[in-house]
């Protein structure tokens, strides 16, 4: 099988250092970074900077992209943002909120593109979240799974937990 990645809410391209680091067959196929709220698209800038320029990686808001349009990959990656569910956030609204509701994006390209396999990373506080009804938005998440045909593996991981040499290899 080869090795084809999806990366969405790239930022500067953690998820992809480290599937090279691991493996250099791996071969980004798309990526998506945008900050809705910024003017200067820095992290897209900064993710350019390292891998170059080019026409599959996409400074748009993820939920105007016509899914068909994603390539096929093999491999769907995100670290979808975690605003809506950080404790830093006073008021933070979850799967409702207006970064939270990204997660639907997710969705929409798994249904669309069935990749085999998914890695996803967020803040712990997803599986408590919302406050008034802990646990809901993480059990909404893996039904959505459940229901696309998708087997799913999960775990709270503290990076602090690890040396810097395993830190690398996470």
């Amino acid at each position: 099988m080869e090795k084809t990645v999806c990366e969405l809410f790239a930022g500067v391209g953690g998820f992809r250092l480290g599937l090279e680091a691991a493996d250099s067959a791996w071969k980004t196929v798309w990526m998506n970074q945008w900050e809705p709220s910024r003017k200067h698209q820095d992290a897209y800038d900064c993710y350019c900077a390292h891998f170059g320029h080019k026409k599959e990686y996409v400074n748009e808001d993820i939920a105007s992209i016509d899914k068909k349009t994603i390539p096929d990959h093999t491999l769907l990656v995100g670290g979808f943002p975690c605003q809506d569910y950080s404790v830093a956030h006073t008021g933070a609204k979850g799967i409702e909120g207006k970064k939270g509701v990204l997660w639907w994006q997710i969705y929409e390209i798994l249904k669309e593109k069935q990749p085999p396999f998914v890695f996803l990373e967020n803040v712990d506080r997803l599986l408590k979240s919302p406050a008034r009804q802990r646990g809901r938005d993480f059990g909404i998440i893996l039904a959505s799974f459940w229901a696309l045909g998708y087997s799913l593996e999960w775990r709270v991981i503290n990076a602090a937990e690890y040396s810097q040499s395993e830190k690398a290899l996470l």
